[in-house]
């Protein structure tokens, strides 16, 4: 590991930095640029110096009106998370995973929505007469789900990944080692054909594991895109989860994998009727109508109530 130094600080008086500074200034806008965030200690360790000259650092930048500190690090000056009227409600219809997902939301407890559109729409759908706690990595499910006045939203804070707002890092890694979650509602970029789940990157890896960890139950929701498409990291089996949330484009051989795991599934019926490719089996083929006693009065505070074990399932994948 590189040692750290203090040299090459801006001298005092507002004297333009050094060039070792400039050049670090520059290091750290193009890092803000891509994340929308810094850390402090991430860009002490990247560049070599120490804690207190990437503070220092980020003082002059904030004087300069590049970038607005905050806990830890900083933010773009012009940040649109200020304003949240960038985002835009889903609509739910145009969502059928998350439409079906909703109805395994407990009515009280702590559940943990990952980053996407999926979960992005899940959290819009989340009722405003139920007691519940969200816990979240993504900007954009949180400023969402906070417009729900009876449901109280943490964000777990983190490195910023420009893809998708989603938050990842020591900040959220170490936020979730102190939570138990009730049920987490998980997303990701792939399946393999063994049936592990996959994530983009190894930051979007170890939150979605260390949640997966915190919670009582974890459920899966992805529509055939996200399935068909490919991931960095493995980060979890399919036997790891206790529902998965598909919606009916979703491919056989996915279906099997999570048959042969011994996962329920719920299928949720595309918004498009028209979605299938000619060389697609509709699984309206295959599949019977889900038992809807299966997915209502799910409330975790309430032991008596739990999810259907495999043991329990009709053979056929489950339909609504």
């Amino acid at each position: 590991m590189m040692s750290r130094t203090t040299e090459g600080e801006p001298v005092a008086g507002g004297a333009a930095p050094g060039r070792q500074a400039q050049t670090r200034h520059d290091q750290i806008l193009g890092v803000l640029a891509l994340a929308g965030r810094v850390d402090v200690h991430d860009l002490s360790e990247s560049l070599g110096v120490a804690e207190e000259t990437i503070r220092r650092d980020l003082r002059v930048l904030e004087e300069a009106g590049h970038l607005r500190r905050a806990h830890g690090g900083a933010i773009r000056a012009a940040d649109p998370v200020t304003d949240p009227s960038f985002i835009t409600d889903p609509e739910p219809s145009a969502h059928p995973v998350a439409t079906l997902a909703a109805r395994l939301l407990p009515e009280r407890g702590v559940i943990f929505l990952d980053s996407g559109e999926i979960a992005e729409a899940l959290a819009a759908l989340v009722p405003d007469d139920a007691e519940l706690q969200l816990v979240t990595p993504s900007i954009p499910v949180a400023l969402i789900a906070s417009r729900n006045g009876a449901l109280v939203v943490y964000n777990l804070g983190g490195t910023v990944d420009p893809a998708d707002d989603s938050q990842s890092g020591q900040w959220a890694r170490e936020s979730l080692e102190h939570i138990r979650i009730d049920v987490a509602f998980i997303t990701v970029t792939g399946v393999t054909r063994d049936g592990h789940l996959l994530a983009a990157n190894p930051k979007a890896a170890i939150v979605k594991s260390a949640a997966i960890a915190a919670a009582e139950r974890v459920v899966l929701i992805a529509d055939r895109e996200h399935l068909a498409s490919m991931g960095l990291v493995k980060f979890a089996r399919l036997a790891d989860l206790d529902h998965v949330v598909v919606d009916d484009r979703t491919t056989e051989a996915v279906l099997a994998l999570v048959a042969d795991a011994g996962v329920p599934v719920l299928i949720a019926a595309s918004a498009d009727p028209h979605h299938l490719n000619e060389n697609d089996q509709h699984p309206n083929d295959l599949h019977h109508t889900v038992d809807p006693t299966l997915v209502v009065d799910l409330n975790p505070m309430n032991p008596s109530l739990d999810f259907p074990s495999p043991a329990h399932q009709n053979p056929a994948h489950q339909k609504v």
